[in-house]
C-alpha cells in the first residue's frame, strides 16, 4: 500500500480500511517517484495478483491495472496506491 499524494498517513488509513474487509496488507508507505492520476490496485498480469487486484478493485470502487514501469520489479504482490479515494476518511 503506497500513498501516492501530500496527504500525510493516508497510506495507514487505507491500510486499516482494508484490514477492517479482510484483506492482508503487509507494507504500507509512499511511493512518490511518479504521480499516478487516481487510486488504482496494480497487478503483475498472467498470476494470481490479477484476481486479488480485480477483487480489491470491484470491493473498494478502484481501478484494476498493469503494473507500470516504476513498480514492475517490486516485490510480488498486489500493489494499491491511494491518492485519498480509499483511506480518505478518519475511522
Amino acid at each position: 500500500m503506497y500513498n501516492n499524494s501530500t496527504t500525510p498517513g493516508l497510506a495507514d488509513r487505507a491500510a486499516n480500511e482494508l484490514r477492517q474487509r479482510g484483506w492482508n496488507v503487509p507494507m504500507v508507505g509512499n511511493y512518490n517517484a511518479v504521480d499516478v492520476p487516481e487510486s488504482a490496485v496494480y497487478f503483475r498480469p498472467s498470476t494470481q495478483e490479477e484476481d486479488a487486484a480485480r477483487a480489491l478493485a470491484v470491493q473498494f470502487g478502484l481501478r484494476a491495472l498493469p503494473r507500470f514501469e516504476g513498480i514492475l520489479n517490486a516485490s510480488p504482490g498486489v500493489i494499491i496506491m491511494t491518492r485519498g479515494e480509499l483511506g480518505a476518511n478518519e475511522n
